[in-house]
């Protein structure tokens, strides 16, 4: 429904939002950095946005696919595996 409904949809995106900030302030105390650092912010965002991308990607197409809660936690955990893969790629 995040898809089609955009009330729905703008809180999900508010979410990710919201989340962004906390994962560049863990970024930046795990490399040393001063909490308004660019890097960090950078990660962050890309972090977050491959979570995002994953997670939709994951739910759009399995919508139709009904699984039981084993076969979808694995889905989703190598979808989201993938998506950081490719963002490690881009931090090289």
């Amino acid at each position: 429904m995040t898809r089609t409904e955009p009330d729905l949809r703008a809180v999900w995106l508010q979410t990710y939002d919201e989340a962004e900030p906390a994962f560049a302030r863990a970024l930046a105390e795990r490399a040393g950095l001063p909490a308004d650092a660019l890097r960090p912010a950078i990660q962050a965002a890309m972090f977050n946005a491959a979570l995002r991308a994953a997670v939709e990607h994951h739910a759009w197409r399995t919508v139709d696919e009904p699984a039981d809660p084993a076969t979808a936690r694995d889905g989703l955990t190598a979808t989201v595996r993938s998506a950081l893969a490719v963002v490690a790629e881009g931090l090289a």
